[in-house]
């Protein structure tokens, strides 16, 4: 019969002798470009190849941190014309509110079955709603349960965020707005995409659109100025978190930890492949004891 201690040993006999072996996994993930001189480069390289429009939408996105998907649909209602601060709802963060939400109308409705199930004294409903899965429940509910999981996701959190941007940016932005006859409020509207199939579409540009558009951009990047990075679309936001980082001194990590929000800087550590200092100390404090 097993314990966690024969589970844990018996998962490891199965997996083998793994302490000497070295991975190399998570080596070439997407990164940001850490050096000032090379984010110049590729920026100027967007600059020289790519349409106006995907250059606003790099700087936007180094400048704030937002996600591909935020930026892409980043709206001129967004903007405060006079400061020059923008606030978006962050959909990520509002979606996964969203999600708790349902999931726990879900057990409410699940918990109302299985109380009613009990005062009528049908044992066999009762073990039904409690084993069946949140789907399946999901799909069997009345309009009335309905309405207890729309309730709580209609007062789910919707997380916003505010940043600065900089003149150039507002200077761009009236500019682009002023020729957006789709009058859509999106500021990277497909109307306006150098493309005849984007003309009949609506909405904003995706996120694939992006890549595809950047895609030959980072291959130039990793084949004639840092070949150990592996970039994508992601890295723009990668990029602005190291950034602010450097420019927050002793407490840079909480900074841009704060600004991408995370739960925590180990996270944001690990996000922008910061190599652990604890290695570097230890070794400082060795030394200093062997010559003591």
């Amino acid at each position: 019969m097993f314990n966690l201690q024969t589970l844990t040993a018996k998962a490891r006999e199965l997996r083998g002798n793994v302490v000497k072996a070295m991975s190399t996994k998570g080596s070439r993930t997407m990164t940001p470009v850490y050096d000032r001189d090379e984010q110049r480069k590729l920026r100027e390289r967007i600059q020289q190849t790519q349409p106006e429009w995907l250059l606003l939408w790099w700087d936007i996105s180094v400048c704030t941190g937002w996600r591909t998907s935020d930026v892409c649909n980043f709206r001129y209602s967004c903007i405060n014309w006079e400061t020059g601060q923008a606030t978006i709802v962050v959909a990520k963060q509002t979606k996964s509110a969203e999600a708790r939400a349902t999931r726990k109308g879900i057990e409410i409705v699940r918990q109302q079955r299985k109380d009613a199930a009990r005062m009528a004294g049908d044992h066999i409903a009762y073990m039904q709603w409690d084993s069946i899965s949140c789907d399946e429940l999901a799909s069997t509910m009345t309009d009335g349960e309905q309405a207890i999981v729309f309730a709580l996701v209609s007062k789910a959190d919707v997380k916003h965020d505010t940043k600065q941007l900089p003149p150039n940016i507002i200077k761009r932005l009236r500019g682009r707005m002023a020729v957006n006859f789709a009058d859509d409020d999106l500021v990277f509207s497909r109307s306006q995409i150098e493309s005849n199939r984007c003309l009949r579409l609506e909405g904003s540009v995706s996120r694939q659109t992006i890549w595809k558009k950047l895609h030959s951009v980072m291959l130039w990047f990793t084949g004639f100025i840092n070949a150990k990075l592996r970039l994508s679309a992601y890295s723009s936001r990668k990029i602005a978190a190291f950034n602010l980082m450097n420019a927050g001194g002793e407490q840079g990590l909480l900074i841009a930890s704060e600004m991408l929000g995370h739960s925590n800087p180990a996270v944001t550590r690990t996000y922008l492949q910061l190599g652990s200092k604890a290695a570097a100390i230890q070794s400082r404090l060795a030394m200093e004891v062997c010559n003591a």
